[in-house]
């Protein structure tokens, strides 16, 4: 019997684990289904996309896209309704339904690592989708106060400049300056770190490849708790296949497979 098609829906897909992480998930459920990466370009989205869903049983989604597909679900569940962004397409008797399994994962990636974020002054670098589920999990942590950082600051967000005088507490990257293909990148200036990370009780980088991201890397050498997203993404990953395979997965695989895929 043929199993389920799932895939990772996004722009840039070179980077990805999702597909290794996804197969060993299968191959521990003892399932025949396949994962496969799904990169379309900005201009063909409207075409792509219904194309995709009419051939797939549930689909993963990130950068540029995670707001962007929302218009084509039949319908969002709370928790992405309440979040404005889906990472998590699952296919239902009553069509599409969009979910957001970005905020578990970033807090149970929180809770695995140490970092605290209760009581917390938080920061988070970035105010795409994957912010909006950072503000979601940390709300749900106990944060004391949570603030977008911008470089075109509106709202409630707030400017560089202002970010470096004030920030202290937790950071959180949500950007995508650091990740493969622009490496040597960082959010921060050298003088904003060296400002910044005296202040900071630890930092959280959503990025996984690479491994250690130049600002991670800053914050270990000033002696501040940090960590990568590779546990988030595999955390993601097993709440969205809970999604799609309508049974439990213990958290206990984690990190088994995140040992499976670490990049080295």
């Amino acid at each position: 019997m043929a199993g389920k098609r799932f895939a990772l829906l996004g722009e840039r897909l070179g980077h990805s684990l999702s597909v290794p992480i996804h197969r060993a998930i299968f191959r521990l459920l003892g399932t025949e289904d396949d994962y496969r990466l799904a990169a379309v370009p900005r201009d063909r989205f409207p075409t792509e996309v219904p194309r995709l869903m009419a051939e797939l049983d549930g689909f993963n989604i990130t950068i540029p896209y995670k707001r962007e597909i929302m218009p084509y679900l039949d319908r969002l569940d709370p928790g992405a309704a309440r979040v404005g962004a889906v990472n998590t397409a699952v296919r239902t008797p009553d069509g599409w339904m969009g979910c957001n399994t970005d905020v578990a994962g970033f807090a149970a990636m929180l809770q695995a690592q140490g970092l605290k974020a209760e009581g917390q002054d938080c920061w988070i670098l970035g105010t795409g989708g994957a912010s909006a589920a950072v503000i979601a999990a940390l709300e749900g942590l106990g944060a004391r106060r949570i603030t977008l950082v911008s470089r075109h600051p509106s709202g409630d967000a707030v400017g560089y400049d202002a970010f470096t005088e004030e920030a202290a507490g937790l950071l959180v990257n949500a950007t995508p300056a650091g990740m493969q293909g622009q490496t040597d990148d960082c959010p921060l200036t050298p003088e904003q770190l060296r400002r910044v990370l005296p202040r900071l009780t630890g930092v959280a980088d959503l990025i996984y490849n690479p491994p250690e991201t130049v600002l991670i890397h800053a914050a270990r050498v000033a002696g501040i708790p940090a960590c990568n997203g590779l546990y988030m993404l595999v955390a993601q990953a097993v709440a969205a296949e809970r999604l799609w395979q309508g049974r439990e997965i213990p958290d206990e695989i984690i990190p088994g497979i995140m040992r499976e895929v670490e990049l080295k």
